[in-house]
């Protein structure tokens, strides 16, 4: 159940599909002068090194962050994400945080071929554009995930995390005494049963905070689980809708291998929905995908 490691996926076309979006949330949410919450509830080791043994066994980054970077015309929608990347670099990055750099051994014997390059999972990508007065809360369950991500945020006052389950952690915790905010879930589903957790728990949140944005990342399977989660969220009386983004194969790939990266955002921000259309549209044919891209959009609940 706690077998993955996101080091192995970092800065894939799922990474480039999500992070992208939550960029543009949080600009949104920084439009205002009132604080404002992030609450992460499967929050990672926070940052990888693309340099590592570890990310260059899949080597998936190279179609999904390297493609990306390597377009020389790119939605507008898409540069502040890609900005906050390449200006990106971790201020606590020492052997100890299992960064790597050339000729390094880590801690798990790999050694590092290449000079580091870094990419920032979602809780430094907040973390960077947080003012003063704002607050992240991280949840990670995954013991080494925890400890390396624990090691990393140490000195930040606006950050808070916590060592515990995500689905039910979220309950607990809202609504946030700021009450302008963000939810991000990101599972691993490790196993299919995290598709209806996933959806249930957001849905119990829901309940109790009403006004936040909700965004849940999926992977699209060739088994279709995400059509229960689909289901599940048309039930979600948000009034801003639900808005469903996805960027796929339309076939290909080996059984079990995960065809494309979907996100659910309820009560997504004004014109999010174009923003993201331009981003799909454009990554559909950029990313490397198991197969021909496809793109798709829709609400799922229309914002009233």
């Amino acid at each position: 159940m706690l077998s993955y490691l996101h080091g192995f996926h970092a800065g894939n076309f799922a990474d480039v599909h999500k992070h992208s979006a939550l960029v543009l949330i949080l600009a949104h949410l920084q439009k205002k002068t009132k604080p404002f919450c992030v609450i992460d509830t499967h929050a990672g080791a926070g940052w990888y090194d693309l340099s590592s043994l570890q990310a260059q066994k899949t080597g998936e980054w190279k179609g999904g962050i390297a493609a990306v970077q390597h377009e020389n015309q790119v939605p507008v929608a898409m540069v502040p994400y890609l900005d906050l990347i390449e200006d990106f670099i971790p201020e606590n990055r020492g052997f100890s945080d299992d960064s790597g750099a050339e000729g390094d051994v880590g801690p798990d014997g790999d050694t590092y071929q290449e000079p580091p390059l870094y990419y920032p999972g979602s809780p430094f990508i907040v973390q960077k554009m947080l003012r003063e007065n704002d607050h992240l809360a991280l949840m990670e369950l995954h013991p080494r995930e925890y400890e390396t991500l624990d090691r990393r945020i140490y000195h930040d006052r606006r950050v808070t995390l916590q060592k515990r389950d995500g689905y039910e952690g979220l309950v607990a915790m809202v609504p946030p005494a700021i009450r302008r905010g963000l939810v991000l879930m990101d599972p691993s589903y490790d196993v299919k049963q995290d598709y209806a957790r996933a959806a249930r728990s957001i849905i119990a949140a829901h309940r109790r905070w009403a006004t936040a944005t909700y965004m849940l990342w999926y992977p699209i399977l060739e088994d279709g689980f995400d059509h229960e989660l689909h289901a599940m969220f048309r039930e979600i009386p948000a009034a801003g809708g639900v808005l469903c983004s996805e960027i796929a194969a339309s076939h290909g790939g080996g059984k079990g291998r995960m065809l494309g990266s979907g996100l659910l955002i309820v009560n997504p921000p004004y014109q999010l929905d174009e923003q993201l259309a331009d981003i799909g549209e454009w990554l559909r044919d950029v990313v490397h995908l198991p197969g021909p891209g496809v793109h798709f959009q829709d609400w799922l609940v229309k914002a009233q």
